[in-house]
């Protein structure tokens, strides 16, 4: 017999919201957001023993399905704090977290998050089938269904050669997969990754990513940390930037790099002389780049700078490049970031 509970005078057969610890307001805001998140953080806040300072605080963000979504900070910032909160190693909080509408600690919300550890720890004396089959079956699953699974699961992840051998002794970037394998086995929305490519080669780095765009287009919410944003910036839709444990920014990433934007362009003639001559004539500022025949020029605007090549091409000029430059998120971030981490602030 289903158990229901009452909620805004509506009868509920979901268990989560049995729960003296349920704050109405968050759960009246949650309902009424147009697009549901699979990961709905509100107002977080950690305190470890004998700090003053909170390792995060008031922190709030969103992850929707489908969503490559960044977590960027410097060490010390709350990263992993906020991870280990998201996925229960840590149950002394304030705030609140739901997994697919479900408070993060129940269990319909833990089955519908993956997680993937910086570290990779496994048994001594299991082999990468063995393992897999039997974290499998942990999960409720039968020994059949179990070891169907692992050895479906090391066929896509093209490691079937390795099924016999320990992933101890399996490279990073091999141990990493079957990590991923792991996260998998119920089928989560979220997958979520503390430093998940740290100490990969680049093969095994573009490997990995592209693991996760698959999973991407299947509608899988990707939430990583990581500090190589050269990478995020090329993966993430989205992204929430952590500066001494509190958020400087959380939503689209376009959105955000458009906060930055200048309007320097990229730009490349068969007449760089007379091009020149026309910038200097105009008082625009232009300056050689490190690559070769292009020359950066700032035109202040948009339409000045469309304004100038319509004005170019009618003295004869013909453009081999004219492309407006945006900053990395890398750029951006270090933009943002004044205080760091929470361990460098006065209490």
């Amino acid at each position: 017999m289903k158990r229901k509970a009452k909620f805004l005078g509506k009868k509920i057969n979901k268990p989560f919201f049995i729960t003296s610890k349920w704050d109405e307001k968050d759960m009246q805001e949650y309902l009424t957001l147009n697009k549901r998140p699979i990961l709905y953080v509100k107002s977080l806040t950690k305190r470890y023993f004998a700090k003053k300072l909170p390792a995060i605080q008031q922190i709030s963000f969103n992850v929707f399905p489908g969503e490559f979504h960044a977590f960027i900070g410097a060490n010390g910032a709350g990263k992993t704090t906020t991870i280990k909160c998201l996925i229960g190693a840590y149950i002394n909080w304030n705030g609140t977290i739901l997994v697919n509408g479900f408070k993060n600690s129940m269990e319909f919300a833990k089955r519908k998050l993956g997680y993937i550890p910086e570290n990779a720890r496994f048994p001594e004396k299991l082999s990468s089938l063995k393992y897999l089959q039997w974290m499998t079956m942990l999960s409720g699953l039968t020994r059949k269904n179990a070891k169907s699974f692992a050895v479906s699961k090391l066929k896509s992840l093209k490691m079937w050669s390795l099924r016999h051998k320990s992933p101890n002794s399996f490279s990073s970037g091999q141990k990493k997969k079957i990590l991923l394998a792991q996260a998998l086995i119920h089928d989560p929305d979220v997958i979520i990754m503390d430093e998940p490519v740290a100490n990969l080669d680049p093969k095994a780095r573009t490997e990995f990513f592209d693991l996760l765009m698959e999973l991407k287009k299947k509608g899988k919410a990707i939430f990583i940390s990581s500090h190589v944003l050269a990478e995020l910036d090329r993966y993430a839709d989205s992204a929430t930037i952590l500066d001494g444990g509190k958020i400087i920014y959380s939503g689209d990433k376009h959105t955000l790099i458009k906060k930055f934007v200048s309007y320097q362009y990229e730009v490349a003639t068969n007449n760089d002389k007379l091009a020149h001559k026309y910038f200097l004539k105009k008082h625009i500022k232009y300056r050689k780049s490190n690559a070769r025949d292009i020359t950066v020029v700032d035109f202040h605007n948009d339409a000045n700078a469309y304004a100038c090549q319509k004005e170019l091409i009618r003295k004869g000029i013909v453009f081999e490049r004219f492309l407006k430059i945006e900053p990395s998120l890398d750029q951006v971030y270090n933009k943002l970031i004044v205080k760091g981490s929470v361990d460098t602030q006065e209490e």
